[in-house]
């Protein structure tokens, strides 16, 4: 009887476990997929967020190919030599200086050839890109360009924008630290300074990156392209405090910007005070 009773409940269970291991299986399946998806999130940078951000990672996907498959053309040559030379009974290592004119001239064809394949490609398009992208910094007068003067220093981020008037040093401008808020689909153009000792303004999603340096005006430019809140980072190592030089760049729509703008000017200009001469940093445009 207990036989009997065991063999008919194990029947009746039987397609319940098969759906719950095909539940099982699907799960486990679907948390391998996100993770993995994370994974790939993780390592794989975040999309370009500036115009010519594309070209940066055009150049470093074509150097990241080109560098794999030389590698892996060294290996297959050292696979074969150690396949084709390796010890055997009866034969004796023969070392060669490679002194012959066929080494020579093998030599120097692979030299030639990783030369041009490699460095002067590679060389070639970085000039283009530069040209077209980040040396095309929008000149003084040119239409909806939004000028900031940075001032880095240990460890924080000083940023000074005209304010409503457009001139820079004066009750209205707008001051802020470790923040800054800016315009989408607009040139974004920077006066850069350092205080103290070298800096570098590295944001990763819009691809820039330039020092700044003590004594010295720097510039750089950039124009997003979708609005959000992006990463700004020192990249150069400034101190024991290195890791705190980190600070949030808002890319705002052009009439939440405006507004932002508006409101933020007429903020500083009642809270200018004339004696506070630290906050008194700016300086003469410079193109």
């Amino acid at each position: 009887m207990g036989t009997k009773f065991m063999d008919q409940l194990s029947t009746l269970t039987r397609p319940v476990v098969r759906m719950a291991s095909w539940v099982a299986t699907g799960m486990l399946l679907t948390s391998a997929a996100v993770a993995q998806d994370e994974v790939v999130k993780r390592w794989a940078p975040n999309p370009p967020a500036s115009t010519f951000g594309h070209r940066v990672d055009s150049l470093f996907w074509l150097i990241t190919i080109l560098v794999s498959v030389s590698f892996a053309i060294v290996l297959i040559m050292l696979a074969v030599t150690l396949m084709r030379d390796r010890a055997k009974p009866g034969k004796r290592a023969h070392f060669d200086h490679g002194r012959s004119l066929h080494d020579k001239r093998f030599t120097a064809v692979v030299s030639v050839t990783v030369f041009i394949v490699l460095d002067a490609w590679v060389l070639y398009i970085a000039m283009q890109d530069l040209r077209t992208g980040h040396w095309m910094i929008p000149t003084k007068g040119q239409e909806g360009v939004y000028e900031v003067e940075v001032l880095a220093q240990q460890w924080a981020w000083n940023f000074r924008t005209p304010g409503v008037d457009g001139e820079f040093g004066t009750a209205d401008d707008i001051v802020t630290i470790n923040e800054l808020h800016v315009p989408v689909d607009r040139p974004i153009k920077l006066n850069m300074t350092s205080k103290d000792v070298i800096h570098s303004f590295f944001m990763p999603d819009m691809r820039i990156k330039r020092d700044l340096n003590p004594g010295a005006i720097n510039l750089l430019w950039f124009q997003a392209i979708r609005t959000g809140t992006f990463d700004l980072l020192c990249a150069e190592l400034c101190g024991y405090a290195h890791y705190q030089m980190a600070a949030p760049i808002h890319v705002l729509d052009e009439d939440v910007f405006d507004a932002w703008e508006q409101e933020a000017s007429q903020l500083a200009e009642l809270a200018y005070d004339a004696d506070d001469t630290e906050a008194h940093w700016a300086w003469e445009w410079k193109d």
